[in-house]
């Protein structure tokens, strides 16, 4: 069995003359060449987000659907409103909202529904009494 020793030595790789002593300098002028910086860089940089931010509020403030729910529904003429309902079937599917009413919700529509009524109890007295008749 050969020992390393044994083994002839050869020089597979030559460098050129001098190579590593210009090696340095080559590696230094690489390092030393400055990028060139862009002029347009700093100014997007500020005037993106005031461009997006501007275009928002121009978008926002102009635009006339933005409206609330309670404006928009008092814009509707109520006998119009009237005339939709009677003439439309209304299928309680598609107006159901899934909401979690809280008691102060329940409390505070009951008592804009019953505010409505403009009556001095004789409708609701004569009401009870049909409703009675129609039991028996």
């Amino acid at each position: 069995m050969k020992k390393l020793e044994d083994i002839p030595k050869k020089d597979l790789f030559k460098a050129p003359d001098g190579y590593f002593d210009k090696l340095p300098g080559i590696i230094q002028a690489r390092v030393a060449k400055p990028e060139p910086k862009s002029v347009w860089m700093p100014v997007i940089k500020f005037a993106l987000p005031v461009v997006a931010v501007v275009t928002a509020g121009i978008f926002w403030f102009s635009n006339p659907t933005v409206q609330s729910v309670e404006a928009e529904l008092a814009s509707i003429n109520t006998e119009h409103l009237i005339a939709y309902l009677d003439n439309n079937e209304v299928v309680w599917e598609d107006v159901e909202v899934d909401r979690n009413w809280s008691e102060d919700d329940l409390l505070e529509l009951e008592n804009q529904v019953y505010a409505t009524f403009d009556t001095d109890g004789s409708e609701l007295e004569l009401l009870d009494e049909i409703l009675e008749l129609e039991n028996l």
